[in-house]
């Protein structure tokens, strides 16, 4: 997975492919918490705080592990971009 240098180099990729229910492809891999805060140019505890909601705007993500501990946080491409996306729709509007 190539990792673009800037946040607005990220507007303009392309959105991810949807595969077909019931297809035999082998789902994209999960991206973790490492993964995003370099996409992103940001820290590791950055993404926690927006994905564990106690910042907004809320990052969307998968936790596996107990409530109480660091966890585990996984996210999906897609919902990465989405996020991406919404930041720069919301800096247009003002």
């Amino acid at each position: 997975m190539s990792t673009p240098e800037s946040a607005a180099n990220l507007v303009e990729m392309p959105a991810p492919s949807h595969s077909a229910i019931g297809s035999h492809q082998r789902p994209k891999r999960l991206l973790n918490v490492s993964d995003v805060a370099q996409w992103l140019d940001v820290s590791e505890g950055w993404v926690r705080d927006h994905a564990s909601g106690r910042r907004h705007p809320h990052l969307r993500a998968i936790k596996l592990g107990s409530s109480r501990s660091k966890g585990l946080w996984k996210f999906r491409e897609e919902d990465v971009q989405e996020f991406i996306e919404e930041r720069a729709r919301d800096n247009r509007v003002k």
